[in-house]
């Protein structure tokens, strides 16, 4: 037997050879052939969805007995079928038959995972689908035999199922309330295997108003509730890929969750940052109550100096976040700090937001290099140049960020070690400076005096001097670089003559940005 992957409606040689001019008698054609028919035949695979049908055609010519054949648990169904049939199994002919004498059979299949359908035929002479030596029949004492199988991939319908844990503890899924403080975090987690969903979307709501508070497409969400009310958490599993039946179903995490006044501290929550637009975010770890901001409480330091604050307001998408802009510029290579003064503004549970003081603003930069540079892809964007002598790897013993550096190690009578972003490209302006940093480490061992990094294809060379770096500890080198017109496809080059063993991460590329 055959699987079949692939079925194309072939034509018939049919030959009734008639005369337009005269009548006359002509024998029977007795020409064998096989071809089949099924309601997929544009797809790669077989697939369906339980309770759903395919029509499977036997169009073979001569063929000396014929029959179909279906896995128990699916069912032969009566056509013609019109798309307003929905009830397939009124359609049911002879429940329990799997064997159809039928040319043409509609069969429902009931039963999920890998089932199938067999096509059997035998002929007089030797007959192939198609010319195929795959699809050939087989000589059985006095006649030919064509067995195919069909096989068809039944999807089940989808069954969402999830988990809800707090402060690492699952919490049976029920009626009961599940009381959270503000600012903190209840886990959500997808179990589905039923159906083979493909993706899937977790969303709170507001039970009095409906209003979406925090959603996740994550298997695994984390989920934090920030503002009092009560709380609804729905899990909405689906099949959305090609080829594959389309499938949605929801389920409602029954449990109502409650937020309630936190027991902790209104407190900052991470980095105060700055944006792109030169604002100045300040998260705490709660939302605010609306306020109308005070710029005498808060102090903005831009070195060593204060400067002068514009405005104070809550951030219009997440209540979390005060803004602070202010009246002069700032830039990328200032050093900015933060103070407040505290007790002036509240959390929307009644907090009092704490007060602090010099914290460090994380001024805005964006690296304008590809994430490839990175190596977090395992160096997919990274190759060696055709004259290279060293061994290198993509490796995660060590990294400065994430978890994987570039490793490089030049061996005594080893050519140069050559190693290029082949497949990571950038362009540069005209009229711009650029900063080009990366980190290096190397061992005690390592007397390497210098190294080089090549700007391709126009060959511009940065000799960087090694003799000066500390060894063992990851440490920045900074270049500079402005272009005489625009650049674009350039690529970086790391260049090792010295013998040693080198470890680099964290390629980085923006625009220098200095006070005048």
């Amino acid at each position: 037997m055959h699987k079949i992957i692939f079925v194309i409606f072939t034509s018939l040689l049919m030959a009734l050879m008639m005369s337009c001019e005269e009548e006359e008698y002509v024998e029977p054609n007795d020409f064998s052939d096989v071809a089949f028919y099924t309601s997929q035949f544009r797809n790669e695979e077989f697939v369906i969805g339980v309770n759903d049908y395919i029509s499977f055609a036997d169009l073979s010519y001569n063929a000396i007995d014929h029959s179909w054949s279906i896995s128990s648990g699916n069912y032969f169904l009566e056509g013609p079928i019109s798309n307003s049939d929905t009830l397939l199994q009124k359609l049911i002919v002879n429940e329990g038959d799997t064997v159809s004498l039928e040319k043409t059979v509609h069969v429902l299949f009931s039963k999920t995972g890998l089932q199938t359908v067999r096509l059997y035929n035998t002929f007089k002479d030797s007959v192939a689908y198609r010319g195929t030596d795959t699809l050939s029949a087989k000589k059985a004492g006095e006649v030919w035999v064509l067995d195919t199988t069909f096989v068809i991939d039944v999807y089940d319908t989808i069954a969402p199922l999830a988990s809800v844990k707090q402060e690492g503890a699952e919490i049976a899924i029920s009626e009961d309330t599940i009381y959270v403080e503000a600012g903190t975090e209840l886990e959500f987690t997808d179990l589905t295997t039923q159906g083979r969903p493909d993706t899937r979307s977790w969303n709170v709501r507001d039970i009095e108003n409906g209003q979406s508070i925090a959603s996740s497409s994550d298997s695994v969400a984390t989920l934090v509730f920030k503002k009092l009310g009560v709380y609804k958490a729905t899990l909405n599993s689906s099949r959305t890929g090609q080829n594959i039946p389309a499938g949605f179903a929801s389920l409602t995490i029954t449990n109502p969750i409650k937020v309630i006044p936190s027991s902790k501290p209104f407190v900052l929550n991470g980095n105060i940052y700055e944006g792109e637009d030169q604002t100045i975010y300040v998260p705490y770890n709660g939302e605010f109550q609306p306020f109308a901001g005070e710029p005498s409480d808060f102090t903005v330091m831009v070195n060593g100096a204060a400067f002068n604050i514009s405005s104070v307001s809550l951030n219009s998408d997440d209540a979390t976040l005060i803004e602070i802009k202010l009246s002069d510029q700032i830039y990328r290579s200032d050093s900015i700090t933060v103070s407040y003064v505290g007790g002036t503004i509240k959390s929307t549970d009644e907090r009092l937001a704490q007060a602090f003081s010099d914290v460090p603003v994380v001024m805005h930069d964006v690296n304008l290099l590809p994430a490839g540079y990175g190596f977090e892809d395992g160096g997919a964007a990274w190759a060696a140049m055709w004259d290279n002598g060293a061994d290198f790897e993509f490796t995660t013993d060590k990294a400065a960020s994430g978890q994987y550096s570039l490793k490089i190690v030049k061996s005594e009578g080893q050519a140069a070690g050559k190693i290029e972003s082949i497949n990571s490209l950038f362009s540069l302006e005209a009229g711009k400076t650029y900063e080009i940093r990366y980190k290096i480490w190397m061992p005690e061992s390592n007397t390497a005096a210098s190294m080089g990094i090549w700007l391709l294809p126009n060959w511009k060379q940065f000799w960087d001097n090694l003799a000066d770096k500390p060894r063992g500890e990851w440490v920045t080198v900074t270049k500079e670089y402005a272009p005489a017109a625009a650049e674009d496809g350039r690529r970086l080059m790391i260049q090792i003559t010295a013998d040693g063993e080198y470890y680099f991460d964290d390629f980085y590329l923006s625009e220098k940005d200095v006070r005048p």
